[in-house]
C-alpha cells in the first residue's frame, strides 16, 4: 500500500516538473484566428459538456483527444492559416492574407517554365511598438506542402510591392513575395517568416518557433 502511494507521488512530481518545464519554453507570441474560421470551428464542434446529449460512441468518436476538432483547439500559435494573424510580444503582428496564381506580367518579369506554378503571397505587417521597425529585419520562405517541394523566387514587377524601409510607429503594410513551385508538388504552400533585430535576438525570443501559414493557392 505504502510502495503505491510513494508511487503515485513520484508520478506527481514528475508531471508537476514536466508541465513547469512546458511552461518556460520561450514563444515568440501568440496566434489570432480569423473570426470566420473560429466561427466555423465553434458552429460545427459537438458539445463534449457534461450536459452532452451525445451517445457514449459518438462522444468518443468526436470528442476524444484524437479527433480532429480536439486536435484543432490543440494547434500550437505558430501552425496558422491564410487569414491569420501571428501577434509578437513586443506589438508586431504579421498577417497572411493570400496565396495567389501570378497571371500578368511586366515586360521584364521573371515567367517559370510550363510546369512550375507562379505564385504571389500577400502579406501585411503592423507596428505596434514604440519606435520605427526596418523591414530589412524580417526573413520569410515559401517550401510546399502537399509532397514537399523547393520553391523558386521569381522577380515580378507588376503588382508586386517588396518588403523594404521602416514602418512607423501604429502603422500597417502591405508587401508581396513571388515564387514558383513544380505543378507535380500540388498547391498546398508553407510560409514561415522569420526576425532578426537586435532586440529580438537579445531578449531570447527567437528561440521560439517562427510562425508559419499554410494554405492553397488560388
Amino acid at each position: 500500500m505504502h510502495t503505491r502511494t510513494a508511487a503515485l507521488a513520484t508520478v506527481a512530481v514528475l508531471a508537476a516538473a514536466l508541465t513547469a518545464c512546458g511552461s518556460n519554453e520561450p514563444s515568440q507570441g501568440k496566434a489570432e484566428r480569423a473570426a470566420s474560421a473560429t466561427s466555423s470551428s465553434a458552429a460545427s464542434s459537438p458539445d463534449c459538456g457534461p450536459g452532452s446529449d451525445l451517445s457514449q460512441a459518438d462522444w468518443v468518436e468526436q470528442c476524444a483527444s484524437d479527433s480532429p476538432s480536439a486536435a484543432a483547439d490543440e494547434q500550437p500559435d505558430t501552425e496558422l492559416a491564410v487569414g491569420d494573424t501571428f501577434a509578437y510580444t513586443d506589438g508586431l503582428k504579421v498577417k497572411v492574407d493570400s496565396f495567389r496564381t501570378v497571371t500578368s506580367w511586366g515586360e521584364y518579369d521573371d515567367k517559370p517554365d510550363a510546369d512550375q506554378t507562379p505564385f504571389r503571397v500577400t502579406f501585411t505587417i503592423t507596428n505596434g511598438t514604440k519606435k520605427p521597425y526596418d523591414m530589412d529585419s524580417f526573413g520569410y520562405d515559401a517550401q510546399g506542402a502537399t509532397t514537399g517541394g523547393q520553391t523558386e523566387f521569381l522577380y515580378v514587377d507588376k503588382g508586386s510591392k517588396q518588403m523594404a524601409g521602416r514602418l512607423a510607429v501604429g502603422r500597417s503594410a502591405t508587401f508581396t513575395a513571388e515564387y514558383s513551385i513544380a505543378k507535380s508538388d500540388g498547391n498546398e504552400v508553407l510560409f514561415t517568416m522569420s526576425r532578426s533585430d537586435d532586440a529580438w535576438l537579445e531578449n531570447g525570443s527567437f528561440l521560439g518557433d517562427d510562425p508559419n501559414w499554410t494554405g492553397t493557392i488560388k
